[in-house]
C-alpha cells in the first residue's frame, strides 16, 4: 500500500512539473510516456530522501579531480569554485532539477576544497635526492615485521647536513632486532635514504603520494650505527600519544606471547592493528580464502566489540527490575558502547576502515540516544561525507573503497529483504521461531555473498586476485570470528587491568586456531585464487557507479545500473597487456618476449617490483618464484653431474628458453615480441655494444646521445619525467603510458628541471632508421635467473615507507 501511494503521488507530481504534459515529439513517436515515468520516479526518490545519497559520490568527485590535476591547483581557485557551488543552490532552489545538478557541482566543489586543505595540512619537506645520512630523531611509532625487523618512525631533529628548512619532519626506515626501543625513545642512525617510492607501474599504488599526508618525507635503508640516546621530555598531546603507542606495543607483545605461534601474530593484529609480525603464509592462505578481511579492523571487528558491550550493559541493568524500570538503559548503553568504540578505535592505530566503521558506529549509537533509526543508508552517507573530509586521501585506497562499497551493498540488500519480510510474516509461534532460524542462516549467507560480489572489482583492480571460494571460507569461518574471537577481545581488554586477561586471550587463539584452520582447508583447493590481471581505471570508476547506482536508487531506475557495470566488466576482461615494464628509476623491467611471456630483468620473482609486475599481467609470482627456484636447483645438479663425470656422460637436463634473458655485471638482455632485443644497462661500458644492438635500451643512468641512433633510449631523464612507464610496440616506436604525467608538478611528485622531447611526447623511437645490429655471440652472458643489482631495489615500499 505504501508502494503504491509513493507512486501515485509521484505522478500526481510529475505531471504538475512544468513541460511535463508538452512532451518530446519525433516524426512518428512520442516520448511524453516515458518522460513523464522517468519523472515520476525521480520524484518518488526524492519524496523518500535518495538523491541526498549522492552527496558522498559527488563529493568524491571533486576528491578525483584535485587528484587528476596535472599541476598543484591554488588554494583561491579552490575556495572560489566552493563559493560558486553555494551560490548556484541558493540560485536554483525553487526548482526542482535545477537544485539537484547544483547541489551535485557544490559537493564537488567542496570535495575539492576539502582535497586540497588536506594537501596544504600536509605540506613539509621531502628528502629531493637519495643520500647516505645520519639521522636523529624521536620515535613515533614502531612496528614489528617478520624476520624480526622492525619499521620505525621519527620525527627528525636533524638530518644530515640539511637545513631546517630542507629536511624531512619525519622518517620512516626498516631496521633489525636490536636495539630495543619504544615509542618516545630518542634514536640515532645511518642509513640510505631515499623519496618516498613513486607507483611501480602506471595506475599503480602511489606510495609517494600516501607518504606526504602521511608526513613522510624520507624513507631508509642499510641502516647502521643504531643507537638510543638522552630520552627526551614529553609534553602534551605528544605525551598522550606516545603513551598510547607504548600500551599498543606492550599489548601486542603479551598477546603474541600468550597466544603464541601464528594464531597469536593473528590476535595481536585483531586487536592493535599490528600486522607485520604474521608469517607469509598465513596471510596468503586467508587471502586464497577470502579471509583476509578479519585483519583489516572494520566493520565486522567494531560492530562485534561495540555490540558486544551494548549488549553487557543491557544485560547487567535488565538484572535490577527497578534499574531497567527507571533508567534509560538503552541510552546508557549506547553511551558505554560508543565509549568502548572509542578506545578500540585508538588502540588499533586508526586506520581508514576503522575510521570509517567507528564513525558508523557512532552515528548509529547518537540514532540510538535520540531515538531515531540507526542503520539507515543516511547515516551510511553522513560517516562518507565525514571521512572524505578529514582524510580526502583515504577514496584512492583500497580500504575506503571495499568497505564502503560492501556496506552500502547490505544495506540496500537488507532493505529490499526487510519491506519483503514485512510482507509475508507468518502467524504461529513455531513458524515464527522457524523463520528466524532460517533467516538467521540464510542471513549470514547472504550477507558474505553481497559483501563479496560488491568488494570483488575493488579487489581485482588494487591486488590482480579473485577468490572463487571467499563464500565457502567466510560462511565457515564467520562464526567462530563473532561467537568466540571478537567477544574474547572485550573480554580480554576489560580484565587487562587487572592482570586477568591471560584466558580470554588463549580462548581468542583457540578460536582462531579454527580460523587459520578453515582458510588453509579453503586455499587448498584447486583454483581457490585465480590472477586476474591490471585493467584500468575507467573500468573501476564505472564498476564504482554502477555500484552506487544500484545500491543508492530504490525505485525502477535502478536497473540502469547494468550498463556502467556492463561496460566495466567488458573493459575489465579484455585489458591491455604492454609490451615493456620499467622501473620508475630505471632499475629493473620486464619484457614481453617472442612466445608472449613477461620476463623480468633486474629483479626476480620473488622481489617486490617483480611480484607487482608479474601479478598484473595476470601472473602468480609465487608459482613463477617457485617454477624458478626448481629451474635453478635442476641446473645445479646438471653442473655438479657434469664436473663429476664429464660433459659426455652428464645428465642432460631441459635446455634453455631461447626466450630466456642473459645477464652479467654489466645488465641484461632479452627478446622482444616482434624482433629485436631490450637491453637493461647498469654500467656505462655496456653502451657501445647495446645501443648498437637492440631495439630499446633502458637505463638508470644517462645514455650518450649517440644511442639513440639505432635504438629506442629511455634513460634517467626521461624517468625523472614520467616515473615508471609501460610500453607497447609498434614497429621501431614504443608508445608509453606514464606513471605521472611528464609536465605534472603536484607537492609529493615535483616536476623535472628538463623533460626530453620524446619524454613530453611519450613515444620512444630511433632517431635514424638505420637497423640494429645483429647481436654478436653472447660468450659472457649465460641463461642466468636475473637478480637485483641494487641491494634496496627489491625492498617492499610498504616495508621501508
Amino acid at each position: 500500500m505504501g508502494s503504491d501511494r509513493r507512486h501515485e503521488r509521484g505522478r500526481a507530481r510529475a505531471a504538475a512539473l512544468p513541460g511535463a504534459r508538452a512532451g518530446w515529439r519525433l516524426p512518428g513517436l512520442s516520448l511524453e510516456a516515458p518522460r513523464a515515468w522517468l519523472w515520476a520516479r525521480l520524484v518518488e526518490e526524492a519524496d523518500a530522501g535518495r538523491p541526498a545519497l549522492w552527496a558522498p559520490v559527488a563529493f568524491s568527485v571533486g576528491v578525483v579531480v584535485y587528484f587528476a590535476a596535472g599541476r598543484e591547483p591554488e588554494l583561491w581557485a579552490a575556495v572560489l569554485l566552493a563559493a560558486m557551488g553555494a551560490a548556484a543552490v541558493l540560485a536554483a532552489r525553487r526548482r526542482f532539477l535545477a537544485l539537484g545538478l547544483a547541489l551535485a557541482f557544490a559537493f564537488g566543489a567542496f570535495g575539492f576544497l576539502a582535497a586540497k586543505l588536506a594537501a596544504e595540512r600536509a605540506a613539509a619537506p621531502r628528502l629531493e635526492r637519495a643520500q647516505r645520512a645520519e639521522v636523529v630523531g624521536r620515535v613515533l611509532k614502531v612496528e614489528p615485521r617478520d624476520r624480526g625487523h622492525r619499521r620505525v618512525t621519527l620525527a627528525v631533529e636533524s638530518f644530515g647536513a640539511l637545513e631546517a628548512g630542507a629536511r624531512p619532519r619525519r622518517v620512516r626506515a626498516t631496521l633489525g632486532p636490536e636495539p630495543r626501543m619504544t615509542a618516545g625513545d630518542r634514536l640515532s642512525l645511518s642509513a640510505f635514504w631515499r623519496p618516498p617510492q613513486q607507483p611501480l607501474r602506471p595506475g599503480g599504488y602511489d606510495f609517494a603520494l600516501m607518504a606526504y599526508f602521511d608526513g613522510i618525507g624520507a624513507t631508509g635503508a642499510q641502516a647502521r650505527d643504531v643507537r638510543l640516546r638522552d630520552r627526551p621530555p614529553e609534553e602534551g598531546m605528544e605525551r598522550v600519544s606516545a603513551a598510547l603507542e607504548r600500551l599498543r606495543e606492550r599489548l601486542t607483545e603479551r598477546i603474541a606471547a600468550t597466544v603464541g605461534g601464528p594464531e597469536g601474530a593473528v590476535a595481536a593484529a585483531l586487536v592493535t592493528g599490528v600486522r607485520g609480525p604474521i608469517p607469509q603464509a598465513v596471510e596468503d592462505d586467508l587471502r586464497a580464502a577470502g579471509l583476509s578481511h578479519i585483519l583489516s579492523i572494520s566493520g565486522l571487528h567494531m560492530a562485534l566489540v561495540a555490540g558486544t558491550l551494548f549488549w553487557l550493559v543491557r544485560a547487567l541493568f535488565a538484572a535490577s527490575e527497578r534499574a531497567a524500570l527507571r533508567l534509560p538503559v538503552k541510552a546508557l548503553a549506547a553511551a558505554v558502547a560508543l565509549a568502548g568504540a572509542t578506545f578500540y578505535l585508538a588502540l588499533s592505530g586508526a586506520e581508514v576502515a576503522t575510521q570509517r566503521s567507528y564513525l558508523m558506529a557512532g552515528i548509529v549509537f547518537a540514532a540510538i540516544l535520540i531515538g531515531r533509526p540507526a542503520v539507515t543508508p543516511r547515516n551510511l552517507a553522513l560517516a562518507a561525507l565525514l571521512v572524505l573530509a578529514l582524510a580526502p586521501q583515504a577514496l584512492l585506497g583500497p580500504s575506503f573503497q571495499m568497505s564502503f562499497a560492501a556496506v552500502a551493498a547490505l544495506i540496500a540488500t537488507f532493505e529490499v529483504w526487510s519491506a519483503r519480510r514485512r510482507e509475508a510474516e507468518p502467524g504461529g509461534r513455531f513458524e515464527r521461531l522457524l523463520a528466524a532460524a532460517s533467516r538467521i542462516a540464510l542471513a549470514a549467507v547472504v550477507t558474505t555473498l553481497v559483501a563479496g560480489l560488491a568488494t570483488a572489482p575493488f579487489a581485482a583492480y588494487h591486488f590482480h586476485r579473485v577468490t572463487p571460494y571467499a563464500l565457502a571460507g567466510n560462511a565457515l569461518a564467520t562464526p567462530l570470528i563473532s561467537l568466540i574471537v571478537m567477544p574474547s577481545v572485550v573480554g580480554g581488554l576489560l580484565f587487562a587491568p587487572l592482570g586477568l586477561d591471560g584466558p580470554w586471550w588463549r580462548l581468542m587463539g583457540f578460536g582462531l586456531e579454527g580460523v587459520l584452520a578453515i582458510a588453509r582447508m579453503v586455499a587448498s583447493w584447486p583454483g581457490a585464487e585465480r590472477m586476474s590481471g591490471a585493467f584500468s581505471a575507467t573500468a573501476l570508476v564505472l564498476f564504482a557507479l554502477g555500484l552506487a547506482w544500484l545500491c543508492l536508487w530504490r525505485t525502477a531506475l535502478r536497473g540502469a545500473a547494468v550498463v556502467p557495470l556492463g561496460v566495466a566488466l567488458a573493459l575489465s576482461v579484455w585489458p591491455h597487456r604492454p609490451d615493456v615494464v620499467i622501473h620508475p628509476e630505471g632499475r629493473a623491467m620486464a619484457a614481453r618476449g617472442p612466445d608472449g611471456e613477461l620476463r623480468l630483468l633486474g629483479v626476480g620473482p620473488g622481489g617486490f617490483a617483480g611480484k607487482v609486475w608479474l601479478a598484473a599481467d595476470g601472473v602468480d609470482p609465487e608459482a613463477r618464484a617457485k617454477a624458478a627456484k626448481e629451474a635453478r636447483a635442476e641446473r645445479n645438479v646438471s653442473a655438479a653431474q657434469t664436473r663429476r663425470k664429464g660433459r659426455e656422460n652428464a645428465h642432460q637436463g631441459a635446455p634453455p628458453s631461447p626466450f630466456k634473458p642473459r645477464c652479467d655485471r654489466y645488465g641484461c638482455i632479452a627478446p622482444l615480441d616482434g624482433g629485436g632485443e631490450a637491453a637493461l644497462i647498469w654500467d656505462p661500458r655496456a653502451f657501445d655494444e647495446d645501443c648498437r644492438r637492440a631495439a630499446l635500451v633502458v637505463t638508470r643512468l644517462d645514455a650518450p646521445a649517440a644511442c639513440g641512433d639505432h635504438a629506442a633510449v629511455i634513460d634517467r631523464r626521461v624517468l625523472a619525467a614520467t616515473g615508471a612507464l609501460e610500453l607497447t610496440r609498434q614497429g621501431d616506436r614504443f608508445h608509453a603510458v606514464a606513471g605521472r604525467a611528464p609536465a605534472s608538478d603536484r607537492p609529493w611528485s615535483r616536476a623535472a628541471e628538463s623533460a626530453p622531447p620524446d619524454a613530453l611526447r611519450l613515444s620512444f623511437a630511433p632517431r635514424r632508421n638505420s637497423p640494429a645490429l645483429a647481436s654478436p655471440a653472447a660468450d659472457g652472458l649465460s641463461p642466468v635467473d636475473p637478480t637485483d643489482p641494487d641491494d634496496d631495489a627489491d625492498l617492499n615500499p610498504d616495508d621501508d615507507q
